[in-house]
Order: structure tokens, then sequence, then C-alpha cells
């Protein structure tokens, strides 16, 4: 009776007429009773709550009043969402869109890459074959997914696989290649003159040797050697001649310049996919579309952690004006060093700064910059 009573009871009282026979009735119909009191004029009682309509037939019969003090149960709980028509037609129509979006991408998940390769891997699928949150996944999607990442010359393999709505990405990066050995079959000149400080062969025969002082297109590594009885043996020249040398390099940077500026004002736009649909909401912000700079993210939906089937785009427009820019002279300087920096890397890379001079002027709105640069680099060319 106690276990009926926690889904659906209700608590009466009686009272006039004549109740002794109302419960001999009660008792005589097969009710169930239960924690009956005596009451002045009266009892107290409970019963379950599909049996007191009957109970109160009875007690009409019998001339007495029935009231309901308290009704207990998850019955009593449950019965105002039981009401609700649209909280039913919202769960059968949930279940079968559930069910439906089992071949949909809800999450993806990335295994052996860095948070960079997740990004770039993210937008090689999403641009090949359309693999996001949202997307329906077919074998030719998948088969496409994995053939981009591998022309994409960033991984060295890869694999993507499809379980239950979650898309799982797994790739190796490319290695780098070990450098081959491989001479030159004419004799390696100087680029450039300087004085030398070490000579490193790997094949062919040293011409110079270190503290000589070289002429730039003077031969440093030969080809041809001649043994102690004459013969003489060819090779293939190849190796290192690093030297001290100079070399110069000049550039000029303006100090008030015309640049695009960002402004405040700006404004975003969602487009959300899923299984082909797309969405696109209203635009909201005070930055216009013709003149800004468009940034787009894709993120995917994961409302309090829960991923869900919808890929969304949002695209940031900020306002842009064309304004003058005036830079110090110290500002204008370090980006004047910076491009001659940039100029050596070009041409020497690899090669170590053993001391610089520099020659500064500033004349008509513009500063003038040379600079001269003693390298220790290696100076064997073609």
């Amino acid at each position: 009776m106690e276990a009926v009573q926690l889904w659906a009871g209700v608590a009466f009282s009686a009272r006039g007429g004549n109740t002794e026979a109302l419960l001999n009735e009660a008792a005589a119909a097969g009710l169930q009773l239960a924690a009956l009191t005596p009451q002045p004029g009266g009892f107290d009682g409970r019963c379950a709550a599909w049996r007191y309509r009957k109970l109160a037939a009875l007690a009409r019969r019998q001339r007495v009043r029935l009231r309901i003090g308290r009704r207990r149960g998850w019955f009593f709980r449950l019965r105002p969402l039981l009401r609700r028509r649209g909280l039913w037609v919202g769960l059968a129509l949930f279940l079968p869109l559930v069910l439906g979006s089992r071949s949909l991408v809800w999450t993806v998940a990335y295994t052996g890459l860095t948070p960079g390769q997740q990004a770039r891997a993210s937008a090689i699928l999403r641009e090949n074959s359309g693999l996001e949150p949202g997307a329906r996944v077919t074998q030719q999607a998948l088969a496409d997914g994995e053939y981009a990442l591998l022309q994409s010359g960033e991984f060295s393999w890869a694999s993507v696989n499809f379980f239950g709505g979650r898309l799982e990405v797994e790739a190796a990066a490319v290695q780098p290649a070990p450098v081959l050995f491989s001479g030159k079959l004419q004799t390696i000149c100087a680029r450039t003159g300087g004085t030398v400080t070490e000579v490193e062969i790997k094949s062919g025969t040293a011409l110079v040797e270190p503290g000589q002082q070289v002429e730039a297109g003077q031969p440093l590594i030969g080809t041809a050697r001649t043994e102690r009885d004459g013969t003489p043996i060819f090779s293939s020249a190849a190796g290192r001649v690093t030297a001290r040398f100079v070399w110069s390099t000049a550039c000029e940077q303006p100090l008030a310049v015309q640049v695009p500026l960002l402004e405040e004002a700006r404004s975003t736009r969602l487009r959300l996919s899923c299984g082909g649909l797309h969405l696109t909401l209203p635009r909201w912000g005070g930055a216009r579309e013709e003149d800004s700079l468009a940034i787009t993210r894709h993120v995917p939906l994961e409302p309090f952690g829960l991923p869900l089937p919808v890929a969304v785009e949002e695209t940031t427009y900020y306002g842009r004006r064309a304004g003058e820019v005036v830079y110090s002279e110290e500002q204008a300087l370090a980006m004047a060093r910076l491009s001659a920096l940039r100029a050596l890397e070009a041409e020497w890379p690899g090669a170590a700064v053993a001391a610089l001079q520099e020659s500064i002027e500033t004349r008509s709105g513009r500063l003038y910059y040379r600079v001269t640069y003693t390298l220790l680099g290696d100076i064997a060319g073609g």
C-alpha cells in the first residue's frame, strides 16, 4: 500500500453521516484504506488516488462528506508536465531527429597533431571534403578528406574515420627528408672575397687553407687530385669554406605613411550549417561590410560543453579608414634594421654577424639607413 501511494495517493477526511457504514461498504468493495484515525464526527485516512472516486460514491450514499487534504506521490508532481502537449510533441519530434542525425558529425577528435596542425587539418577537411560539425558523412567524403590531407604536403600519413557522430582524424606530420650528399662536377669558387677561417671538405680537393685571403671567383674546392705515382683522380666537389667577409646593404624608411586604420566600430555575422542546410543570421554592429576588414572563424557549437551537430561560421567586420601614421626616428630605425636583417638572411642564410657599422641620416621626412656587416659564413658558391 505504501509503495502504491508513493506513486499516487490522497489523504482525506470523512465527516458526518454514517461513517461506520461507509467503512463496512468500503471493506466489502475491496477498497484498501490506510492510516485510519478516529476524529470527532468521523475519521481521517489515506487511499490510492484511483480508488478515491469509488469511495466518494459510497460516501454520497451514506451522506458522508469527504474532503481531500493532501495529494501525495510522483504522479501529482509530474501531472503538470503530462498536461503540456507541446512537451510531448517536441519529444516526439526530437527522438526521430536524434536518430536521423547519427550520420551527422557531432564532434571532431584529432590524434597525434599539435593545435596548429589541428587548425590546418580542420581547414583542409572543410574546404576539400566538407567535413565539419553538422556535415553529413559519406564514404566518398572520408576518402576525399584523407586524400586532401596527404596532398597538402604537411602530413605523411592520414586516416579519417566516423563512428556514431564522432569524426576521428589521425595523421602524422611529414618529417624532414635527410640531406643526401651530392657533389658538383665542376670546381667550386668563392662567391665573395674574404679571409678563410675554416675548410670542411666532403669530396674533392681543398684549394685553400685557413688564414688565406681569397678573391671573388677564386677556386676553393677542386674536382681532381694526383696520386703519388702521378695518376689523376677525379671526384665531385662538395664542402664548406667558412670565411670572414664584408657585406653591405642600404634601405630607406619614410617617417609618415598612409595606411588603413581600424576603427572602434565592428559588426558580426553568424552562419549556421547542419546537414546541408544553412541559416545566416542578421548582422549586428556598426561597421559597414564594404569598407571593413573581414575575419572569419569556424567554431563548433558546444553549449555548456555539449557538442551539437551544427557548424558556426563567425565573420567579424572591423571598420577601417585611411589615415596617416607618423613614426618616430627610433621606430623608423628599428624597421630599417629589420629590413636589413631580412635582406641579409635572404642573401647569406646562416651567416653569423661578427661586427657591423651603421650610417643613419634623416632628411625630407625619410630615414636613410646603410649598414656594413662583417660576417662569418660559407662562401663556397656554385
